[in-house]
C-alpha cells in the first residue's frame, strides 16, 4: 500500500510540474491568439482529435495489462510488436483520409478555409502519435515509474520552447507546426527510455506468439478502444456542436472554459500511470488483498480532487485575469463551475475505469458506462439548448452526462465484485466542494480591491478546514497518511536539492 501511495506521489508532483509549465504554455498561447484565432485551433483540434481517436484501439491500456504480468523480458518486446502492428494497420489509413478530406472539412462543413492546413498537420502528427502511447506502456508496465515521471517534467519544458515561439511568428498555423515537432521528439525520447534496458532481449514474435498475444490483446483493448471513442467525443463535443451553430469566438469562449477544466484530469491521470500495472498485477494475484488496497487509497484520491476541484472554482476569475490579462475571456466565467465538476466526475470514471473495470475485465460494463456518459450528455444537451442557451446547456450537459456516468459506473462495478468502495460520506464531502466551488465563483464582493480579496482569501481557509476536517472524521486521510506524505515530499525536496 505504502508503496502505491509512495508512486502516487510522486506522480502527483510530476504531473503538477507538468501540469504548471502546461498552464503557462496555454495562458501564453492564449494571449498571442485573438479569441478567433484560439477557436479555430480548438476546432481544428476537435476535428483532428475526432479522428485520431479511432487509431487507439485501447491498446495502451491492454499493453499495459499484458506487459505487467509478462514473464520476461523478450516478451515485452513480442507485445509491443503486436500491438504496433495492430495500431498502424489502423492509423495509416486514417491520416490518408484525414490529409486528403481536409478541404472537403474546412470548406464544406464548417466554411472555413483557414482550417485546411492545421487538419493536414494534424493528421501527420497522428502518425508520430501511434506509437507514443504504446511506447509508454512498455515504460508503465515495466513499473519504471521513475523514468516515465522524469520524462513528463522533462518534456513539457520542451513543450513550451517550442510552442511559443512558433505560435508567437505563425499564429494558427506555428500551433500546429509546434504540435508535428513535439510529438517527433517526444516519440524519439520514449523509444530510446522504453528499449534501453531491454537491449539485447528484442525478440520478435513467431507467427503463433503474434496470435496468441492478438487475441490477449483485444479481449480488453476493443472494450477500451470503444470507450476511448466514446470519451473523445464526449469532450470533443462542445466545440463541434457549438462549432455548427455559433461563431468561432464562442467557440473559443467556452473552449477556454473547457481548457480550465480540463487541468484536473493531471491528477487522474497521475493516479492510472500507478495504479493500472500495480493494480492489474494484484488483483490477479490477490483479490482479497486488491480491493483493500483499492479502497483505502480511492479514498485519498477522491479527497484531492474534491479539494483541487474547489479551490480551482474558488479562485478561478483571479487565476484566469491574471495569466490571460485584461478581460479577453471574462465571458467563460459562469461555465467554469459546470465543467470543472463535469471533469471532476470523469475523473473518478478515469480512476475506477483503470483500477476496478481493466483489471477485473468488466467489458460490458465498462462500454454501457461511456454509452451513458455521451448519451446523456447528448440529450441534456438538446432538450436544454433554446432554454439555456448554447454555452449553458453544453455546460451543463457535460456535468450531468459525467455525473450518470459515474453513478452507473459505481452501482454496476460494485455488484459485480461484491464490495462497496462508495458511501454516504462520498456524497457530503462532494455537496461541500461544491458548495465552497459556487460561494468562490459568484463571490459578490470579488471587484479587485484588497479588502475584498482578503475576506474571500480568510474565507477560502475556513472552509478548506472544514473541508480537511470533514475528510478526517470520514477516515479518508489519517495521521500515518499525512505523516508519509510529508517524507516523501522532504525526501524529493532533498534530491533536488
Amino acid at each position: 500500500m505504502k508503496e502505491l501511495t509512495k508512486w502516487q506521489i510522486i506522480s502527483f508532483f510530476s504531473r503538477g510540474a507538468a501540469m504548471a509549465l502546461g498552464i503557462f504554455q496555454s495562458f501564453f498561447i492564449v494571449r498571442l491568439l485573438t479569441v478567433g484565432e484560439y477557436g479555430v485551433v480548438q476546432l481544428a483540434a476537435s476535428i483532428g482529435g475526432a479522428f485520431g481517436i479511432y487509431q487507439h484501439l485501447g491498446l495502451a491500456s491492454g499493453s499495459t495489462r499484458e506487459i505487467s504480468a509478462a514473464k520476461d523480458d523478450t516478451e515485452i518486446f513480442k507485445i509491443f510488436i503486436t500491438a504496433l502492428v495492430i495500431r498502424y494497420v489502423v492509423t495509416i489509413p486514417l491520416v490518408l483520409f484525414l490529409f486528403f478530406s481536409a478541404n472537403s472539412l474546412a470548406v464544406d462543413t464548417y466554411n472555413d478555409e483557414s482550417l485546411i492546413l492545421p487538419i493536414k498537420i494534424y493528421a501527420l502528427v497522428l502518425l508520430f502519435q501511434g506509437v507514443q502511447s504504446i511506447l509508454n506502456s512498455v515504460i508503465s508496465g515495466t513499473k519504471r515509474f521513475k523514468h516515465l515521471f522524469l520524462f513528463q517534467s522533462g518534456i513539457a519544458v520542451v513543450s513550451v520552447l517550442i510552442f511559443i515561439p512558433l505560435v508567437y511568428y505563425y499564429s494558427v498555423n506555428g500551433y500546429f507546426y509546434a504540435l508535428a515537432f513535439f510529438n517527433l521528439i517526444s516519440s524519439t525520447i520514449l523509444s530510446y527510455l522504453a528499449f534501453k534496458p531491454l537491449r539485447g532481449k528484442l525478440v520478435f514474435p513467431s507467427k503463433s506468439d503474434f496470435k496468441a498475444l492478438l487475441k490477449e490483446l483485444l479481449s480488453i483493448s476493443l472494450a477500451i478502444y470503444f470507450v476511448k471513442i466514446l470519451y473523445t467525443w464526449w469532450e470533443k463535443s462542445g466545440p463541434l456542436l457549438l462549432g455548427l451553430e455559433v461563431s468561432k469566438e464562442t467557440v473559443g469562449i467556452f473552449a477556454f472554459g473547457l481548457l480550465y477544466a480540463k487541468k484536473l484530469m493531471n491528477i487522474s491521470d497521475a493516479v492510472t500511470d500507478v495504479n493500472l500495472p500495480v493494480l492489474s498485477e494484484k488483483f490477479v494475484k490477490d483479490t482479497a488483498a486488491f480491493k483493500e488496497i483499492f479502497s483505502s487509497n480511492f479514498n485519498k484520491i477522491y479527497i484531492l480532487i474534491i479539494f483541487v476541484a474547489a479551490s480551482a472554482v474558488y479562485w478561478s476569475k483571479d487565476v484566469i485575469t491574471l495569466l490571460v490579462g485584461g478581460n479577453k475571456y471574462d465571458e467563460s466565467f459562469p461555465y467554469v463551475l459546470p465543467l470543472v465538476f463535469a471533469f471532476v466526475f470523469y475523473s473518478f470514471i478515469n480512476i475506477i475505469k483503470s483500477s476496478v473495470i481493466v483489471p477485473a475485465k468488466l467489458v460490458k460494463e465498462l462500454i454501457a458506462s461511456f454509452v451513458v456518459l455521451l448519451v446523456g450528455t447528448v440529450l441534456f444537451f438538446i432538450l436544454t439548448n433554446e432554454n439555456l442557451g448554447s454555452l449553458s446547456s453544453m455546460s451543463y450537459a457535460m456535468l450531468i452526462g459525467a455525473a450518470l456516468s459515474t453513478g452507473f459506473m459505481v452501482i454496476i462495478s460494485q455488484f459485480k465484485l461484491k464490495f462497496k468502495f462508495i458511501t454516504h460520506d462520498h456524497f457530503l464531502l462532494m455537496i461541500q466542494g461544491f458548495t465552497i466551488a459556487w460561494v468562490g465563483a459568484g463571490y459578490v464582493l470579488l471587484s479587485g480591491q484588497p479588502a475584498s480579496l482578503i475576506l474571500k482569501a480568510v474565507l477560502y481557509v475556513i472552509f478548506m478546514l472544514l473541508l480537511f476536517f470533514g475528510a478526517r472524521i470520514s477516515n479518508f486521510i489519517s495521521k500515518e497518511d499525512l505523516e508519509f506524505a510529508v517524507n516523501i515530499f522532504n525526501k524529493i525536496n532533498e534530491k533536488i536539492k
